[in-house]
């Protein structure tokens, strides 16, 4: 097995952000060059993953962006 499978993007994720993300992690991490008015917007249209509280889980996130990435494919 290469490398690339020992490293999944929850693991990534959950080394640089622990169990949970906020809002502000989220578009560093995805959307670096946009407003947090257009996170906000994102959020309510259902484009991101859910949300507990006020952040979000990192296995949520982790899947949301693998859901993402391979539905491009």
């Amino acid at each position: 097995m290469s490398a690339a499978h020992d490293y999944s993007t929850f693991w990534l994720l959950f080394g640089k952000y622990g169990p949970t993300m906020t809002i502000g992690q989220l578009r560093e991490a995805f959307f670096p060059n946009a407003a947090m008015k257009t996170m906000a917007n994102k959020h309510s249209a259902g484009l991101l993953p859910a949300r507990t509280g006020d952040v979000y889980d990192t296995r949520d996130v982790a899947l949301w962006w693998d859901t993402q990435r391979t539905s491009r494919r």
